[in-house]
């Protein structure tokens, strides 16, 4: 039986930078992903200001966007700056970039290699083969079998769905319409070559609004069949876990989606997840270390889901609300706020 340092199980970008960081620090390191490729996820491929400020290089960036409109029943605006503040990326690329990384840095990836059983000191793979760890680290996506083994439970799961569409788009662009999509939002995000078009919804949910993620698919198809989208769409969907239940437990630790750090109220993660990954590294290293990182995506999370459990409430209050929000952000004051959120 090989025995590690850390076992990391997940090869996405929590996964992938956690062992960058503790290769780095001296640590023997290895991480497990069950599939043939790396980056190979479901993703709408958004991200804003701070992800860009991580260092993904420019080739995976596949287009820039100085503002974002945003379509609501009764009004249009557009939110933009002078700088760049959102963008798409190629999230394959992206994963190459980590893997690339974390492998100069030192530390193994073996592909193909899913985990059969979870033992308090050593892992069992499909094959039987059998791996010791001092530290076990899920960073396996929201249906995480670390976290299942440590018997936590996700209450908080959404689910995102869009098509690919093989066009190119000039804008970013979104809509909200409680009525059709429930108190999230339907998104456009050009790439290169294709544009994802989608929206999500919960799948479990504790508010009183009542969200059927089969009517979200139906208006998302009769919003891409109006536009002539859909006879030449991919579908896709993947869940999402915003249900944070913590992250240190002793010699085991929880990273990325799998520990909850997913915003529930946008579904964005990477950022969240490679800082996820940062410090959690950086705590085995140094256990006196006080992981600002995650203090500071927690406070993120807690404001946004004071505000998801204000938009569940009421579908129309939450119709009003938004409606508000864009009257209001047309001063150029609150625009300004808004955007710095976006950053």
């Amino acid at each position: 039986m090989k025995q590690y340092d850390v076992v990391i199980v997940g090869g996405g970008p929590a996964g992938l930078k956690c062992a960058e960081v503790l290769a780095k620090g001296g640590k023997k390191v290895i991480v497990l992903e069950k599939n043939k490729i790396i980056g190979d996820k479901v993703c709408a491929g958004g991200v804003t200001l701070k992800d860009m400020e991580l260092g993904i290089p420019n080739s995976i960036i596949e287009r820039k966007f100085k503002g974002i409109t945003i379509h609501t029943p009764l009004q249009n605006i557009e939110l933009k700056d002078k700088k760049y503040i959102l963008a798409t990326l190629d999230r394959k690329g992206l994963g190459k970039w980590l893997a690339k990384k974390t492998k100069i840095a030192g530390a193994e990836i073996k592909l193909e290699a899913e985990v059969r059983k979870i033992d308090n000191r050593k892992i069992t793979l499909k094959d039987n083969s059998k791996i010791g760890y001092d530290y076990l680290i899920g960073a396996d996506g929201s249906n995480s079998m670390v976290r299942r083994f440590l018997g936590l439970e996700n209450d908080k799961i959404a689910e995102a769905i869009h098509y690919l569409v093989p066009k190119y788009y000039k804008k970013m662009e979104c809509f909200l319409n409680p009525a059709n999509f429930g108190f999230r939002y339907l998104w456009i995000f050009p790439h290169k070559k294709i544009t994802s078009i989608g929206c999500g919804s919960d799948l479990k949910t504790k508010g009183k609004v009542n969200v059927d993620i089969q009517k979200i698919r139906d208006e998302l198809n009769l919003f891409c069949d109006q536009n002539g989208f859909l006879s030449r769409a991919k579908f896709q969907a993947a869940t999402i876990n915003y249900d944070y239940k913590g992250f240190d437990f002793g010699n085991k630790f929880l990273i990325g989606d799998a520990a909850g750090f997913a915003s529930g109220l946008t579904g964005e993660g990477i950022y969240f997840a490679i800082k996820s990954g940062e410090d959690v590294a950086k705590k085995i290293i140094n256990p006196k270390y006080n992981c600002q990182n995650i203090k500071h995506i927690l406070k993120v999370k807690r404001f946004e889901e004071q505000l998801l459990s204000s938009l569940e409430i009421n579908k129309a209050l939450t119709e009003i609300e938004g409606e508000l929000l864009i009257f209001l952000a047309r001063m150029k004051w609150i625009d300004k706020e808004i955007i710095k959120s976006i950053d």
